[in-house]
């Protein structure tokens, strides 16, 4: 092998190593980010079901009321487990 075989060799692995670690960063990111929805969810369908208003319910999650009242909606038919 020559000079210009090994650093070519070199160059895709150093692309590959880096190309895994960009998607294991992203992976992390969308798992966190899952994971956050999910306990905003979670969060929503228990404070509705003890009876909170929408607009304590936004106020406390930081989102709109609209869309918490889209979500109420949501996790009405469709509950989150609960751990």
């Amino acid at each position: 092998m020559g000079i210009e075989e090994a650093i070519i060799q070199e160059l895709k692995a150093q692309a590959m190593r880096e190309g895994r670690n960009t998607g294991i960063q992203k992976g992390l990111k969308e798992g966190l980010e899952k994971g956050k929805w999910q306990k905003t969810r979670l969060f929503v369908f228990r404070a509705d079901r003890k009876g909170m208003s929408i607009a304590d319910i936004a106020e406390l999650v930081d989102l709109p009321e609209e869309e918490v009242e889209a979500l109420i909606q949501e996790v009405r038919l469709n509950p989150p487990e609960e751990h």
